[in-house]
Order: structure tokens, then sequence, then C-alpha cells
């Protein structure tokens, strides 16, 4: 034990540099060279697997990728088989990925890292099913949600983005304490990164619409209304309705004003045109209805209920919108097929989350979420904002009552 202890010692130190020197192997870039050709200048300038497929072929993508996969992860094992400490045999793999992204003899600029990333990532949840075979039960439910972003975008790094934070949720629910989560979170962590930075830079997500240019701020600020939901959470029931109904009636004398006043109408038709839209100058804009929504859903039903059902409006809203705009080809009455299905995949996401807090049955959820967007599509001449918690909340009401 003596003599094993400071080798321990030198090996924890050794093992991340080794990472760092093996992850700098770059054979996309290499392949390019031989083929006289830099991959940082042609497609989408970036020396990692996928660049390489796309600009050298399947003859040089192919050996890329399985190096690029697996480096980091046989780094790690190799390390856990020489005696490594396992936090830092982790660390070791993980330097690959950074050797991969920093290589010191490309001037730091190398691949992105998502193949090494992924590599590792799977043999994480291989552990992770090995430890509890049930998690296969909750990955077919997030191959649902893949399934319904990648219909409706086509976008890789957007599916990451999606899904992958419910991936590091689940695990942190279901292996509390695991020895690989920290590291597991840190590379779903730059895989995630890089979508959103892939997607920005490609301009992957593009929306158009001239009046969701003038009125992005009211989708934006959307998803905030879910501090209200988390005021109910740790409040009573009647001093949660106290909170909305103050906020809800500002709204109401707000609109009132407005009818009122045929001058201030014009003012803020005029002056402040991304207040409201052109349908809501002499009626009630959807801001007051929401507000007014939650207010009944919140009065109607028991507090899980509401909770889920306000809380596939606040998302499943702001979802629609923005994929129904951005990638929306197929009518069904006035709303789009891509954006119900953003809405559904919305739905489901919130409803796995609610799930492992609330006590209630996952098809209770389902069902609720399923039943949303189809509220939606036929709430052709009715205020969504209105019928969706109502009617959600009443079928999942109905469905508890009927023992489910």
């Amino acid at each position: 034990m003596v003599f094993l202890e400071p080798l321990e010692i030198s090996l924890s130190i050794i093992f991340p540099i080794i990472g760092y020197f093996v992850g700098t192997v770059n054979p996309g870039f290499f392949f390019g060279k031989m083929k006289g050709v830099d991959l940082r200048k042609v497609g989408t300038k970036n020396p990692g697997t996928s660049n390489t497929f796309r600009s050298l072929g399947l003859i040089y993508g192919i050996p890329t990728a399985l190096y690029d996969t697996l480096k980091g992860l046989l780094v790690m094992l190799l390390a856990v088989i020489l005696g490594v400490n396992l936090f830092f045999a982790q660390l070791s793999g993980l330097m690959a990925i950074v050797g991969h992204i920093f290589p010191f003899y490309l001037k730091f600029r190398g691949g992105q890292g998502v193949a090494a990333a992924t590599g590792m990532l799977l043999y994480y949840l291989v552990s992770y099913f090995v430890l509890k075979p049930i998690f296969f039960l909750f990955m077919f439910y997030l191959l649902i949600i893949v399934g319904i972003f990648y219909y409706i975008s086509r976008i890789g790094n957007l599916l990451g983005v999606m899904v992958l934070p419910l991936l590091g949720y689940a695990v942190f629910l279901n292996f509390p304490g695991n020895q690989y989560n920290l590291f597991f979170w840190i590379i779903l962590g730059q895989i995630v990164a890089i979508g959103i930075i892939n997607i920005i830079e490609r301009g992957s997500f593009k929306i158009e619409d001239e009046t969701f240019k003038t009125h992005w701020w009211r989708v934006a600020i959307r998803p905030f209304a879910i501090l209200f939901i988390i005021f109910y959470v740790f409040n009573p029931h009647l001093i949660t309705l106290e909170l909305i109904g103050i906020v809800a009636l500002f709204f109401i004398a707000f609109d009132i004003y407005r009818f009122m006043s045929k001058q201030a109408n014009e003012l803020i038709a005029k002056k402040v045109k991304a207040l409201l839209r052109k349908n809501e100058f002499k009626k009630f804009s959807s801001m007051t209805i929401f507000l007014v929504s939650m207010f009944i859903t919140i009065l109607l039903f028991q507090k899980n209920i509401a909770i889920i059902a306000s809380s596939f409006l606040i998302f499943g809203d702001s979802f629609s919108k923005l994929f129904g705009l951005a990638f929306g080809k197929h009518k069904i009455l006035d709303k789009s097929l891509e954006g119900s299905l953003a809405y559904l995949g919305s739905a489901l996401i919130m409803g796995y989350i609610l799930y492992a807090n609330l006590e209630i049955s996952l098809v209770v959820l389902i069902i609720g979420a399923a039943s949303a967007p189809i509220i939606e599509i036929l709430s052709v001449n009715i205020n969504d904002n209105l019928t969706v918690p109502l009617i959600s909340g009443a079928i999942m009401t109905a469905l508890l009552l009927f023992g489910f």
C-alpha cells in the first residue's frame, strides 16, 4: 500500500495530461492535409467528424468518427484499469475532449468535441441502464420527444438542446449521488452549449413573420409566468389567488380604460405598436385572458391539476408559436401541424418534470399533455389561453375520478 499510493497519485496527475494529448490527435485534420484540404477553411470550418464526412467523404469520415468517438472513453477506461481514482479517470476522458477542441498545434482551433463527448455519454448511459434497467422506459419516453422535434425541424443540434437537459434531470432523479453524475452533466452541458452556438451561427432557427418581429417580447416573457406556479407551490391556495387576481385586475382595468377612451387606444396604436396586436384593440388582450384563465384554473382544480394545466399553457403556447412560425408547413384549421406537435413535445417535457415532483399518475399527465394541443387546434373562435387549461384540467380531473 505504501508503494501503490504514490503510484496512484502519479497516475492521477499524468493521465489527464495523456488525455489531453490523445484528444489533440485529429484524424480529420490530417486526412484533409493528405488530400490538400484544410477543414478549417471549408464546409463548417470545423476539423471534426461531421465536417470530415461532409468535405472528405465516407472513406475518411468513418475512421475519423471511430477515433473521435472512442478516444475520451478509451483514455478513461485505461486509467480505470491501471487503478487511477475514478474521478481522475473521468477527468482524463474529459481532457481528451478539451484536447480535441483546443489542440496546441492548431493554435487551439480544433473541432467541437461532440463526437468524443457522445462516446463517453453512451458509456454513462449503459452504466445507468445496468444499475436500473427500468430506466429504459424513460429512454423510450425521451425517444418520443426526439421523434416529435426531429419531424418538426430535422435539425440535430436543436434535438440536443431540447432533450438533453431533460435527460440530465432524469439522471438526477433516478441516480442521486452516482459517481458518474458530475462528469455526465458536464458533458451534457458541453453538447447543449455547442448545439446552441451552432444554431445561432448557422441561423437554423429563423422566424420571418413580421407580426412576431414586432411582438416577440410577448412570447419571450410568457415563460416567466411560471413564477406564479412556483409561488403557488410554496404558498396557500387563497394567497396565490389573491396575487394572480390583483395582477389580472390591473390588466382588466387597463383594457376597460382603452375601451372607454378612444384617444388612449389611438395613442397606443401609434406610439406603442408592440403592446397590442391589431386584433386586440377592440377586445381584451390575450395577456389579460391568460391571467384570468390562470386565476380560474387555480380556483377550480386541485393543486396538482392546476399546476399541470397552467404549465401546459405557459410553455405549450410559446413552443407552438415559435416552432409553428419557424417550421410550419402543414395547416390544421388556423394552426400548423408543426406548431401543434411542438406544443405536444413541450407538454411531454413539462409532464415528466411535474410527474417527478407531484403525486399524480404518468398516464394522467400524458393524456393531459396530448389533449392540450388538440384543444388549442379546436379553439377556432375561442381564445385558447382560456380553453387549454380549463379543458385539459377537466380531462385530468375526470381521469383521477375514474381511478387512473
